[in-house]
Order: C-alpha cells, then sequence, then structure tokens
C-alpha cells in the first residue's frame, strides 16, 4: 500500500444526516485532496437547526486540530437563515480566529453566481416554500435575482437525499421551462442532501445555461481556498474550468 501523501486538506462541517457530500467529492476530487468532516447533529425542523448551530464552534475545532487547509460549512439553509453579510462575517470570523480559510455553501453560491455573471437565475430545491424564501432574500442581498423558485415541498434530510437524479433533472427542467420567457442567467439547484450535482453538466447541455448547485458551488470555492486549481470534468462549467 502506498503511502499517503496529502496535497491539500479539506475540513467539512456537515449536518449529522447529510450522505451525499462525501461520496460525490471522493469521486471528483483532485488527486492528493483528501476531506475530513465534523457533524452536527440535526433532528429536524426550525429548532432543531437552532440547536445544531451551537454546535459550530466544537466542529470548527474539531477540524482545526486535523490541521485541514480549508473549512466549508456545508448547510445552504444556516447560511440563507444568516443573511448575506452575517454569512460573510460568519466565515471571517472562522478564518480569523483559526487562520484557516472558511466558506459557507450559501456564500460559495452567490459567489459562483457572482463569477458567472448570473444575475437572474431560477432557483430550485427539495424544500418548502418557506427555505427558498429565505434563500431568494440572501441572493437579493448578493445582487443576485432569482427569477422563479421552485420547491419539492420536502421536509428531511432523509427525504432530500432519496430523490433520484432522473427526478430531479425532470423537476428542474420544468422549472427552467416555466421561466424561459423570463430569460434567467442560470440555474441554481440547492440542498447539500440532493443529489444534483450528478446532473449539472447535462443540464447545461440541455438547457444551454451554467448549471451551479450546492454541492458544486462549495467545491469549488473550498478548493480555491485551498490554492487548488485543477479543472474537473463531469459537473458542470464552474467545476470544469481552472480556478
Amino acid at each position: 500500500m502506498e503511502p499517503l501523501q496529502w496535497r491539500k486538506r479539506i475540513g467539512l462541517i456537515t449536518t449529522s444526516g447529510q450522505v451525499v457530500t462525501e461520496p460525490r467529492y471522493y469521486q471528483l476530487a483532485p488527486e492528493g485532496v483528501t476531506f475530513h468532516t465534523s457533524r452536527m447533529l440535526h433532528t429536524g425542523g426550525p429548532e432543531g437547526l437552532i440547536r445544531m448551530e451551537e454546535n459550530a464552534p466544537r466542529a470548527v475545532e474539531e477540524l482545526v486540530t486535523a490541521d485541514v487547509d480549508a473549512i466549508a460549512y456545508c448547510c445552504t439553509v444556516s447560511g440563507a437563515l444568516r443573511g448575506f453579510e452575517r454569512d460573510q462575517a460568519f466565515c471571517d470570523d472562522i478564518w480569523e480566529r483559526t487562520g484557516i480559510p472558511a466558506t459557507s455553501t450559501m456564500l460559495a453560491c452567490a459567489e459562483a453566481l457572482q463569477h458567472l455573471r448570473a444575475g437572474r437565475v431560477v432557483l430550485t430545491s427539495p424544500y418548502v416554500d418557506s427555505h427558498n424564501e429565505h434563500e431568494a432574500d440572501y441572493l437579493l442581498e448578493a445582487g443576485i435575482t432569482p427569477v422563479l423558485m421552485r420547491g419539492m415541498g420536502l421536509t428531511s434530510g432523509r427525504q432530500y437525499c432519496r430523490v433520484t437524479p432522473d427526478e430531479i433533472r425532470t423537476f428542474c427542467l420544468d422549472a427552467w421551462q416555466e421561466a424561459y420567457a423570463l430569460e434567467p442567467d442560470a440555474l441554481f439547484i440547492s440542498c447539500m442532501n440532493y443529489d444534483a450535482m450528478s446532473v449539472a453538466e447535462n443540464l447545461e447541455q440541455i438547457i444551454g445555461k451554467p448549471v451551479v448547485t450546492s454541492h458544486s458551488a462549495t467545491l469549488w470555492r473550498a478548493l480555491s481556498l485551498a490554492h487548488i486549481t485543477d479543472p474537473i470534468e463531469g459537473a458542470g462549467c464552474l467545476l470544469r474550468e481552472k480556478r
């Protein structure tokens, strides 16, 4: 067995029920990049989310002991609830306290859409409408207008991860078709326990516009913070271009 050669270590902070992120990231990881996860218990509902957030400092400190090169806070809704400016401050505070650059999923998504100059987007997710509304408010703070929002109305991570890529593709194409006359610049598919990244490139080929998912944006930003610039094939234009 060959010795481990760590090029960079990426720290992930995830909700306890998240099962999509690590498998997909390991499929796409550039050579020598590894992922190390700290989980926060999330029992569901708004109160469960509040209790989960109380564990954020503990999760950060665990990753500090792993000597990671960047930290990604992998919960889209948490960032949306904080709002754009507070979420930026949240990530900046981690960086200042630990010396490790940090991003959140929602911040990475906004920065990815800005990078792609996508000022008007279709927002889709597995969520209920209230989650989408928080995300829309966040995007508006970042100068991005959701011209249409569509959620599947699901209420738990166990449901999100069971939606198949084919179902995600069909759902997103229906939403895109509805919004087509509004001339959106990109499709944004939200949620870190939703296997949308697997169909991002196929969706781009169909709609002819960029597709940003919570997973692709978080990976894009975390690798950038760790100074990994390798292009990644198979997950959409955001990851395909050299950072």
